[in-house]
């Protein structure tokens, strides 16, 4: 099983002498073979001439065996890095593995590092430890993960992101690394050389809000049969959202409630529907709680007043027409009490 590399950049973090990594981010692989190379060397010039990558196809076990043995001929320290570490011949499965690791002469002055593919990883996990350089697969540590990583970037460009900022970059940038690292290059720095605290203020003064912030309070109000979901549905049209973009955000909802509905009784449901739906886990969390109280008749009008306004906006019709009517519709189909809790006519 597999370690997350942000172990290594913890304090008083250490190397193994031997250790594998499993690709899988590229942002996050480059700041990791640098810290690897921060830990062992105390200068760019030293790892310069004490780095030494390895191609493992064109390798054998007796040249590993023979690395490990010699001194290292500028500094006290070397590191072999060696890519496609699993296609080493006659090394590429758990049982030799676990044999030819043993045999190898003690160093501290060698390291070696098997770059491999994650497909095996259950191969190499046995007989040495494994870092993943990239994030889970599993949702709620993806999140969690997620925002260690931009908490870490940002201490790298000297800044000092507050947790309700951390939750906004998430959410707007997601797991693109390159481009959120190019919008905290734009944050002023501060003159006292001090970390640069940046809060939600700070990205609002960026022009970055948070993206799920006026979608989820408008299904917040709908699920409520809350007036204000009106208003909060003409601040996105203000905002610059399209109809075809707002009936997206609509169809990506109802699907989410379609599934929570089915999966409200599952075992593990929150993390099953964040994972199918590509959701985090609080939206998930908010959708099994509310679907329940959706027929499977509100669903399937809901479906049909979402196909027939796509058409409208396809045919021409006038489109402030075809998102009110479409509005006022799933208005009625809100289960809440309230003013207009008739069932939509759809046409058909």
């Amino acid at each position: 099983m597999s370690m997350t590399a942000l172990s290594l950049f913890r304090d008083g973090a250490t190397l193994p002498p031997l250790f594998a990594v499993v690709y899988d981010d590229p942002m996050i692989a480059a700041w990791t073979a640098e810290r690897i190379r921060n830990l062992l060397f105390p200068s760019a010039e030293e790892a310069q001439m004490n780095v030494e990558n390895r191609i493992g196809s064109e390798m054998s076990p007796g040249e590993i065996q023979a690395l490990l043995k010699e001194r290292p001929l500028f500094g006290g320290r070397r590191l072999i890095w060696i890519e496609q570490g699993d296609r080493i011949p006659g090394l590429e499965d758990k049982k030799s593995l676990a044999s030819f690791v043993p045999s190898l002469p003690a160093s501290r002055s060698v390291m070696v590092v098997f770059s491999i593919g994650d497909r095996k990883e259950e191969a190499f996990s046995p007989a040495m430890p494994v870092f993943r350089l990239g994030l889970p697969k599993q949702p709620q540590a993806r999140e969690k993960e997620l925002r260690e990583w931009i908490r870490l970037l940002g201490t790298r460009k000297n800044l000092a992101i507050r947790e309700e900022a951390l939750e906004i970059l998430s959410r707007e940038f997601e797991d693109r690394f390159g481009h959120l690292s190019s919008f905290l290059d734009r944050l002023p720095g501060t003159d006292s050389g001090a970390p640069l605290g940046v809060d939600k203020k700070t990205l609002e003064e960026m022009g970055v809000s948070d993206p799920f912030k006026s979608v989820f309070e408008i299904f917040q109000s709908w699920e409520r049969k809350d007036k204000r979901a009106f208003e909060q549905w003409e601040r996105l049209v203000e905002k610059g959202q399209t109809p075809l973009g707002l009936m997206a955000l609509w169809h990506r909802q109802w699907r989410l409630y379609a599934m929570a509905r089915i999966m409200s009784r599952s075992p593990g449901g929150e993390s099953l529907l964040s994972s199918r739906a590509k959701v985090p886990p609080f939206s998930a969390r908010q959708a099994l709680a509310f679907a329940p109280k959706l027929s499977a008749q509100t669903i399937r009008n809901g479906y049909a007043l979402l196909r027939e306004t796509d058409l409208l906006l396809k045919s021409g019709t006038e489109p402030s027409i075809a998102m009110d009517r479409f509005f006022v519709g799933m208005w009625a189909l809100s289960p809440s009490k309230g003013p207009g809790a008739s069932i939509v006519r759809t046409g058909r």
